[in-house]
């Protein structure tokens, strides 16, 4: 059921001290059990989803942030943390208005060398595909058509580098191969229901990757 406006207005400040109090508290616990490294995508999940991250995952999502972004700030903001696994999702706004290269390699680049910096350390990767888009939203990206190609080529990548790659379309496209309106808030960032249908497939990564040697 959907709660009326004015108690959604009321219940925004408690949402957003809850997420505070989650983020702080994963902080103070020592090594965290994972960390997600991503733009707003990843950083808007914390707020829309806070118990997914209860009580080890930590949020290292910034908006705006481009793969070449993410790759600078992992030894600043990562490797200090040490985390046992790192979920690195990034390229949309690569794909937006950065510099992915042709093929998307430049892209790819970055994620790869996130990654190997990241096994280097001793963490298990997840390397997750940017989100869908949908179909509305894709005239606003320089580089649209690239998301299949980007998507493709981390697949290859984590499968001959033996890392958990994950691709939440699984989770978010209908029947018919379209990110599901209530899915998203504007047809690229998504929505608190779009964060809940991702949760089960994100958790079974997290196992996947603890399994690995």
């Amino acid at each position: 059921m959907r709660l009326p406006r004015f108690l959604r207005k009321l219940r925004q400040p408690l949402l957003k001290a809850q997420t505070r109090s989650i983020d702080a508290l994963a902080r103070r616990l020592g090594r965290p059990d994972a960390v997600f490294l991503g733009d707003s995508i990843t950083e808007f999940w914390l707020e829309a989803d806070p118990w997914f991250f209860w009580p080890r995952r930590i949020n290292l999502g910034v908006s705006g942030s481009t793969t070449g972004d993410m790759l600078e700030r992992f030894e600043r903001d990562v490797a200090p943390l040490s985390p046992r696994i790192l979920h690195v999702m990034g390229g949309t706004n690569d794909l937006w208005y950065g510099a992915p290269g042709p093929e998307a390699s430049a892209s790819l680049a970055n994620l790869i060398e996130i990654a190997e910096r990241a096994k280097a350390r001793g963490m298990r990767v997840i390397l997750a595909s940017p989100p869908p888009i949908a179909l509305a939203a894709e005239p606003l990206f320089a580089s649209a058509a690239l998301f299949p190609v980007l998507r493709a080529s981390l697949r290859q990548y984590c499968s001959a580098a033996d890392v958990v790659h994950v691709d939440y379309a699984q989770s978010l496209l209908d029947e018919g191969g379209v990110l599901r309106p209530s899915f998203t808030t504007d047809g690229v960032h998504l929505a608190r229901a779009g964060y809940l249908a991702m949760r089960q497939q994100a958790n079974k990564s997290l196992w996947n990757s603890r399994q690995r040697p």
